[in-house]
């Protein structure tokens, strides 16, 4: 990145395992990054790491150019991005947003219309590879969404996984 253009901006949500390796990764990578997590310990080990961290999506997602979710299941991916103090509210339209839990087509579908209307582009992006090769950038992504999604999505992608499977052009 050219020092005299900030470094663009991506919030990861859930400093789990997954989620922490793949923050530290795209901060190697020089991006300017959000963690957001419930737990105070992750959220201070991601700051000493040189993060910054939030206790709440929509703090940590605002004025993102991306937003990766490192949570368990479609029930807390939906809590992150529109319950209370979700991100998706929060993110500028045209930003992207990489759902990383491994959930059934039909919510990945209906989760990339919901986010599609409001002006923002959807990837459905399961990871694979356990917390040593998330720690290393190097984790598996098998992803489907729009080619525009993948545009935007590409340079924190290449950031967080060595391998990365484009499996449709719609989520799900």
């Amino acid at each position: 990145m050219a020092s005299d253009m900030p470094a663009a901006k991506v919030c990861v949500v859930g400093l789990g395992s997954m989620g922490m390796g793949a923050a530290l990764s795209l901060l190697r990578a020089g991006f300017a990054v959000h963690g957001v997590d419930v737990s105070e310990e992750r959220r201070d080990a991601f700051a000493a790491a040189g993060g910054r961290s939030f206790a709440f999506a929509d703090e940590g997602a605002a004025g993102a150019d991306a937003v990766l979710v490192f949570v368990v299941n479609d029930a807390q991916t939906d809590a992150v991005l529109f319950g209370k103090r979700g991100a998706a509210p929060a993110l500028a339209k045209g930003a992207a947003v990489i759902a990383c839990a491994t959930v059934a087509p039909a919510y990945a579908r209906s989760l990339g219309a919901r986010l599609e209307a409001m002006g923002l582009l959807a990837l459905d992006a399961p990871v694979s590879g356990g917390a040593a090769k998330a720690a290393s950038g190097e984790m598996t992504i098998m992803a489907s969404g729009r080619a525009e999604a993948f545009a935007r999505a590409e340079p924190f992608l290449n950031a967080v996984a060595a391998k990365v499977y484009r499996l449709g052009e719609a989520p799900g």
